[in-house]
């Protein structure tokens, strides 16, 4: 077993949350497991990336080489993009759908790509694709915070390698049990959601 997966986010998105859980479920199960982040200005609009790598055997960097990465998933659209160059061929990628402008966006200096121009690029670097928008789904429960445990719950659907209940248990183990529930009931809305057939854009 071989699997490279790049999470790419902005500060406060929980994407290092999400590596570490996919870390400890693919630990507890057997396997060697390296991985690390990659954290910018975030405040400053810079992006936050993590690299998890799992294999049954040696893995001798923690950085998924270019072209090497199985899955992309995008918890902001435009940094998947940023990180499109580690894609490998037959890749899948997965994006949140909601947007977070860069500070030069907002102030007029630059200008925010048209998810069609985004799903386009990614589709020519991948053999498929999906997109939710979980951070809506999140707003929608009651609180974006669990935009994360939503796109984990769409890639344990979609990742055959990532058991949905080892993952659950996995979030629900770094989590106090008085807030169990609701990331069930998120995790579940994310295998939900990009099981919907619009979900799958390639």
């Amino acid at each position: 077993m071989k699997l490279n997966l790049v999470i790419a986010g902005v500060g406060g998105q929980g994407n290092i949350f999400a590596s570490e859980v996919i870390a400890q479920y693919a630990m507890k199960k057997g396997y060697n497991v390296f991985g690390t982040e990659t954290i910018g200005a975030a405040q400053r609009g810079g992006s936050v990336v993590s690299h998890v790598r799992i294999a049954d055997g040696p893995i001798y960097s923690p950085l998924v080489p270019q072209g090497q990465a199985d899955y992309l998933v995008g918890f902001e659209p435009m940094e998947a993009l940023r990180y499109i160059n580690l894609t490998k061929p037959g890749a899948t990628f997965l994006i949140n759908r909601s947007q977070v402008p860069t500070i030069s966006i907002n102030m007029g200096l630059d200008r925010y790509p048209e998810e069609g121009e985004i799903i386009k690029t990614l589709s020519e670097a991948a053999s498929c694709g999906y997109a939710i928008d979980a951070t809506k789904a999140a707003a929608q429960m009651g609180n974006t915070i669990y935009t994360n445990v939503i796109l984990l719950g769409a890639l344990s659907k979609i990742c055959p390698q990532l058991e949905p209940e080892g993952i659950l248990e996995a979030i629900l183990g770094r989590l106090k049990p008085k807030t169990h529930e609701a990331n069930r009931r998120a995790f579940a809305l994310g295998q939900e959601l990009v099981s919907a057939p619009e979900a799958k854009v390639l």
